[in-house]
């Protein structure tokens, strides 16, 4: 799967990071009507002596300041780059990042989180004329988030501290044209954008909170995917914590922390039981469609 083969790399990658912290971490994603994904990434840090960022599409157009960046060729795309300064900025531009279906666009990105990094701020911003569509289960994920406009476009911002290295943050959004013109009005975008954030709020609560369907397996990142994929493939509903590091591979205190994240969201339960713990997954998940469309 995919998933497992960025998992792997993200890994391979560790021993270079290890050590490192990123003080901030600015993110900017621009998609375009066409497909077209543009990325800024700013990181402020006075330990960085080498970046290594895997992508995982064919990329172009990329600048740098401050700092002296190639792409490496082998079995992964890897940017990397000498840092010059205590903040640099990396750009490139995406044309694999969205899919899309007759009405509804996708784009999916997996940040990887490759230095321990205090603080996290993404902000992505839609096409002009494009809101987030109520046809999906969960639209954005992750799910805190905040939606607004800037008088002309619709963006999304995300904020995280003390991000772990290892970590790895899905960005999901689903999105469709609203039918206005190429110059929509200002209040035409404040509707779209209200509409937009109520979906959210009405969506999780009436299919989420209230009936307690699937969820798709596209909001949770690749460490989670691959603990949820083992306990829903164990025959006993309290699966032995110590069995899921075996399966994983993952180290014990990495699996505590997976599976800690995954209680606080509601997605797992822990029974403790002496020394040992029992992990029962609360919610079935299933593969999106225009996930399974990618592989």
């Amino acid at each position: 799967m995919n998933y497992v083969k960025r998992f792997i790399l993200l890994l391979l990658l560790l021993p270079i990071c290890a050590g490192q912290i990123v003080n901030e971490m600015n993110t900017n994603i621009y998609i375009l009507e066409n497909g077209e994904t543009n990325i800024e990434i700013s990181l402020l840090s006075s330990k960085i002596r080498q970046i290594d960022i895997p992508v995982y599409t064919d990329i172009y157009n990329l600048k740098s300041e401050n700092a002296s960046c190639i792409i490496t060729s082998g079995v992964q795309k890897i940017i990397q780059c000498k840092p010059e300064s205590d903040r640099i900025k990396i750009a490139y531009s995406s044309k694999e990042m969205v899919k899309a279906t007759s009405d509804i666009s996708f784009f999916s990105y997996d940040m990887p989180i490759m230095w321990t990094t205090k603080h996290i701020a993404i902000r992505l911003e839609l096409p002009l004329g494009y809101a987030l569509t109520d046809k999906v289960l969960v639209p954005v994920s992750p799910p805190n988030t905040e939606v607004g406009t800037d008088g002309r476009k619709i963006f999304i911002k995300w904020e995280f501290s003390n991000k772990e290295q290892e970590d790895i943050i899905p960005l999901r959004v689903y999105y469709e044209k609203t039918g206005q013109s190429s110059a929509p009005r200002f209040y035409g975008i404040m509707i779209a954008v209200s509409v937009s954030a109520l979906t959210i709020l009405a969506v999780f609560y009436l299919r989420v909170v209230k009936k307690k369907p699937e969820l798709v397996l596209s909001v949770l990142n690749e460490a989670e995917r691959i603990v949820v994929e083992i306990l829903q493939n164990q025959p006993e509903e309290e699966v032995d914590q110590r069995k899921i590091v075996a399966l994983s591979g993952f180290s014990k205190a990495k699996v505590s922390r997976i599976i800690h994240s995954l209680e606080e969201r509601g997605v797992v339960e822990t029974i403790r039981l002496g020394r040992k713990n029992k992990v029962i997954l609360k919610k079935k998940f299933v593969k999106e469609e225009t996930e399974q469309s990618e592989k």
